[in-house]
């Protein structure tokens, strides 16, 4: 097991989807000291911490005065937890507050948390109003208990918790008017409105200047109470000590920083307006207002008192970040959309899209700012690079937070500036290599992509007309640095950690567009390469219901953008049941299985006949016989082969002979449909027919296994090589499990698993036996795919083939579906390709054209060979 692959204590047995998803991104990280701005691992490596916990740490970590007065406690035994009574620090802290709070406040009670004291003020507010209704604002957060979580403007983080509850709307934030409509439209229905002085988990966003002063002359207008959120920005965070100084709230919430980072606590204060018996009567927390907490309280305002100098820097420093952001933003303003905040709450807004990298197909970089990911990766890199803590906001996955300790200085905002700018100048040279070096074992490549393109890839939207789609997935490794260049450098074992461990955090996504004209009718078409970015392994590890739901968006996007038919390829197919589980998309589906074994036939047949040989003396094995391409070939090529061979997986052979009766059984009706080839089992087979009805001949067939007709079924796949000139092979394995050492002399292999079923070294090991790709064809024209997937983008996939011929035709309906693929199929496209210029792109081997060299060393054996250059 790999070291990220490790499962902490925490992932395994508190939160396991966060922990996973941390894990994953590199941010998992234990730190086992904490001084001032600064983080310690086990290791003795220091971090600075630009993250500050969310707006938790006033005077940084462990600040001594906070830790001297939780040491007290040992010497002075005041009692903590002493509910009910007359709790004096509780009262000292209150007291404080009060007096320093900017307006006029009738009490305080006091909770554990932010969310538990947006709890309490909502509470005293409907009870002291009577009315049934909150507003709130979009984009806003309270915390996440169910009340707080209803009014959390989050679609996000409401869904599936019955939230918002009843009586909770939303308007736009910084949106007066919306605000002044709202509560004119619902007269007396409004028992508060809740407001943040600067959204903190929204993405860092300013109210325009007079908002909140506006909001107050509202609420008073309607009779409705003012809740100001100063969770995370009251005690200094902006530079002030309240950041809504000025207005008078009905509730003024405080928290974070109050307990300095070292106690959870929160506060609530409540106006003479908000302020009732009734509340006082039936609110209560067993553990609010303790004497611990209260104590750290009192030392918190004692130390913001004492250092009058520190909201100062703040401002003074805040100022200097905003200013160096700012000119990173302006050297970088095609990705970095904004910077804002005020003192040390900060917001870097990114808007990266793969058009920034549109020479390179546009990068995992670009694809990682299209889905919302790149903050978290550039976070990742910051930690565990640069050594610099910072993270995403909650509902702003684009926007990087950075809320440093108040304690931080001129020197810490300098190394922060440095290290960002750093990191930023890789992400405009999109060097992804370099941004995931450090999570996946490799080194940082030295230079970013090459800047000439192949292919220069327009990401703009589809356009409806005439418009296909086909979804896919990485086929091997190397897929994943043809797509993004900067990749080029990694290992196989690099790769596979990148497949292993940030594939699962990413989504479909689109890749380019192929535009076909057909050369028969000049019929225009436009096509879609959606990308589904799941190995064959993984697929075959996920859940069917979560595989079908990943691939189900995919063909969601497809569809938006403009998409009639989705083509499915690799193990889009296979674990969608070829197509079935996924009729219910409202869109017409092909699995290209059709033409795939199609042109897998011709070119093993072509290979054969090039040798000089027959194909009715040929012994073939088709190994996956059992499944939806395997079936469908050993029909064609029972049509000339003098002895065929089905052969099943090993690993399911008990279930698989009811399989080979059916494909048998198909075999025997086949034979009345077509005409074979003298010699070939086919005609063997329709030659029984004249003594047999159909059904029994198929039982008989399949009870004879091979005594009389050269038909045989078997679950030994090493003995149906040893035995085979002719092997196709179409399984739904992901490994190359054929090796050099179970193959005939001088057989031909023609590999239409995707991914590959046969091993690399063959070509070294094995010069006797030629390995051909099966399923690459030429598209018609000056056709491209836009991209790589171990092909040139000339060439493409006979299942992506498909689908474009049916888009050429205009037939949008259901083809090539389920386990058994019809004749009537078959037919259709045979013919489709050859009327739309769709043919087999000569010989390849292992990804790359047939060296001619080795088909000579090849064909040398056979007297009657041809040379490749025929073909």
């Amino acid at each position: 097991m790999s070291r990220w692959q490790q499962v902490s204590p925490f992932e395994q047995h508190v939160n396991p989807a966060i922990g996973e998803l941390i894990r994953r991104a590199g941010l998992d990280k234990t730190f086992v000291r904490g001084e001032g701005c600064y983080l310690y691992d086990a290791e003795g490596q220091a971090y600075l911490d630009f993250l500050g916990a969310y707006g938790a740490l006033p005077f940084g970590h462990s600040p001594d005065e906070l830790l001297a007065e939780l040491a007290s406690f040992q010497l002075s035994r005041e009692p903590i937890f002493v509910q009910p009574s007359s709790l004096a620090a509780s009262g000292l802290l209150a007291q404080r507050l009060l007096a320093i709070a900017p307006g006029d406040y009738r009490s305080v009670t006091f909770q554990n948390s932010g969310a538990e004291t947006v709890e309490a003020a909502l509470k005293a507010c409907l009870i002291k109003t009577g009315r049934k209704r909150i507003l709130s604002t979009h984009h806003s957060f309270h915390g996440k208990t169910l009340g707080a979580l209803s009014a959390t403007g989050s679609d996000k983080y409401q869904d599936g918790f019955q939230a918002p509850l009843p009586g909770f709307d939303f308007v736009d934030y910084g949106d007066i008017q919306a605000l002044e409509d709202q509560l004119q439209r619902h007269p007396g229905a409004y028992a508060a409105v809740i407001i943040e002085p600067i959204q903190g988990e929204g993405g860092i966003n300013l109210p325009p200047a007079d908002y909140l002063q506006q909001v107050r002359a509202a609420c008073d207008r309607s009779a409705t109470l003012l809740i100001i959120d100063e969770v995370q920005t009251g005690l200094g965070r902006t530079g002030k000590m309240f950041a809504s100084a000025g207005v008078q709230a009905d509730c003024l919430l405080l928290a974070k920083a109050l307990g300095g980072g070292v106690m959870p606590i929160g506060a609530c204060l409540l106006s003479e307006n908000a302020y009732s018996e009734d509340f006082q009567n039936k609110h209560s927390s067993t553990f609010g207002g303790n004497t611990l907490a209260c104590r750290i309280g009192l030392k918190v305002l004692d130390l913001l008192h004492e250092r009058q100098d520190l909201l100062d820097g703040v401002r003074d420093n805040g100022r200097y970040l905003l200013e160096q952001l700012n000119g990173l933003a302006a050297r970088h303003a095609s990705f970095i959309k904004e910077v804002r905040g005020a003192g040390y709450l900060i917001g870097i807004e990114f808007h990266l899209d793969r058009s920034h990298y549109s020479q390179f197909y546009g990068g995992f970089t670009g694809i990682m700012g299209e889905q919302e990911s790149l903050v978290p990766i550039l976070a990742s890199y910051l930690l565990n690079v640069e050594g610099v803590r910072v993270a995403p906001t909650l509902n702003g996955a684009n926007v990087m937070r950075v809320e440093p300790p108040l304690v931080a200085g001129r020197a810490e905002c300098e190394v922060f500036i440095q290290a960002l700018a750093r990191t930023l100048q890789l992400v405009e040279e999109g060097r992804t290599g370099t941004l995931l070096a450090h999570l996946l074992d490799a080194q940082p490549c030295s230079s970013g992509p090459s800047q000439a393109p192949l292919h220069q890839v327009s990401f703009a939207e589809a356009v409806p007309d005439n418009h296909f789609a086909f979804v896919l997935h990485p086929l091997e490794l190397s897929n994943y640095a043809e797509f993004d260049e900067s990749l080029s450098h990694y290992s196989q074992h690099s790769l596979l950690m990148l497949e292993e461990r940030l594939n699962p955090l990413m989504e479909p996504f689109f890749v380019s567009t192929v535009e076909l004209t057909s050369p028969a009718t000049g019929r225009r078409v436009t096509g879609d390469l959606i990308m589904v970015p799941r190995s064959a392994a993984q697929f075959a590890a996920m859940p069917v219901e979560e595989s079908c739901e990943l691939i189900g968006q995919a063909i969601d996007m497809a569809k938006q953008r403009g998409a009639t038919l989705v083509g499915l390829g690799g193990h889009t197919s296979i674990v969608t049941g070829g197509g079935l589980r996924l009729l219910d998309k409202g869109v017409a589906l092909t699995t290209g299985n059709s033409y795939t074994l199609l042109t897998a036939v011709e070119a093993s047949c072509r290979a054969v006949e090039m040798t000089g040989r027959r194909m009715q003396d040929m012994r073939v094995a088709v190994i996956g016989a059992t499944g939806s391409i395997g079936s469908a070939i050993a029909r064609l090529i029972a049509m000339q082969a003098g002895q065929v061979t089905l052969v099943g997986n090993p690993m399911s052979a008990r279930f698989n002979t009811p399989r080979f009766a059916s494909v048998i059984t198909h075999l025997v009706n086949f034979s009345t449909q077509t005409v074979p080839a003298p010699g070939s089992v086919l005609a063997r087979i329709a030659e029984r027919l004249n003594e047999h009805e159909s059904a029994d001949l198929a039982a008989l067939l399949l009870a004879e296994n091979g005594e009389r007709i050269a038909l045989r079924w078997s679950n030994d796949i090493k003995l149906s090589l040893a035995d085979a000139d002719l092997v196709l092979i179409a399984t739904n394995s992901a490994k190359r499990f054929i090796s050099a050492d179970d193959i005939a002399e001088g057989a031909i292999l023609c590999d239409i698993s995707r991914p590959a079923n046969v091993s690399q070294d063959i070509s070294s090991r094995r010069p006797d036996v030629l390995v051909l790709d099966g399923g690459i064809v030429e598209m018609p024209g000056e056709a491209r795919l836009g991209s790589r997937y171990g092909i040139p983008d000339e060439l493409a996939y006979a299942c992506m083939a498909e689908t474009m011929m049916l888009a050429l035709e205009g037939i949008s309906c259901h083809t090539s579906l389920g386990l058994d693929l019809s004749n009537d199929d078959l037919e259709l496209v045979q013919a489709l390709s050859v009327r739309h210029g769709f043919m087999l792109a000569g010989f390849r081997s292992f990804d790359k054209a047939l060296d001619p060299a080795q088909w000579r060393r090849y064909a040398e054996r056979f007297s009657s060979a041809t040379t490749v250059e025929t073909i």
